[in-house]
């Protein structure tokens, strides 16, 4: 009984000694995106009027693994800098059949009242409803200043070679994969 449980206590020692060396390792974890995004373009105003109604689009273009199971989508949020959602905007891919495809998301927002720069970010997200669930399959973002108190010009920023910013690897989220009209009142929500 003696050996017993000392085999015991040095077995537990041994599994505690792996578990806290495995745990200071760095794991990057493994996943793969379904669709290659070859073109990001956003087009915004540089300079709006103060509580002007401004309208901003982003044109994405790209190509998704050809599976006719799996349907794909596109949002993008408009968000200020504490994280509010300005506006968030879905529109739907389809189904894959492997060929290019390019997409634009409108999104109307309302510049503030105060005459500052206005600093928004645009998080620009691809879906993938495989199974029954749906995924996030890639995310970009881009900040952009808008100068509110002037006439308007309009700025746009193009992306050639956009770089994926995934934070963790893609998670199971309910969200709706239909277009979506932009929603007439602003909602406070945590970025997915």
């Amino acid at each position: 009984m003696g050996e017993m449980g000392l085999n015991w206590r040095a077995m537990l020692s041994a599994g505690l000694s792996v578990l806290i060396l495995l745990g200071a390792l760095p794991i990057t974890p493994a996943f793969a995106t379904f669709c290659q995004i070859s073109n990001l373009v956003y087009n915004y105003p540089q300079a709006v009027a103060s509580g002007q109604i401004i309208n901003t689009a982003v044109t994405v273009r790209g190509v998704c693994a050809p599976d006719d199971a799996d349907f794909y989508s596109i949002r993008s949020d408009l968000n200020d800098m504490s994280g509010f959602i300005l506006s968030d905007v879905s529109q739907p891919i389809g189904y894959s059949q492997g060929q290019n495809w390019t997409i634009t998301v409108q999104n109307r927002i309302t510049a503030p009242t105060v005459s500052d720069p206005w600093r928004i970010l645009f998080a620009v997200y691809i879906f993938a409803a495989i199974g029954s669930g749906s995924i996030i399959d890639s995310v970009f973002f881009n900040q952009v200043t808008i100068q509110v108190g002037s006439s308007q010009s309009t700025q746009t920023y193009v992306t050639n070679n956009p770089t994926t910013l995934q934070m963790q690897p893609p998670s199971m989220i309910s969200a709706t994969l239909t277009s979506s009209p932009p929603r007439s009142k602003p909602h406070k929500s945590a970025l997915v």
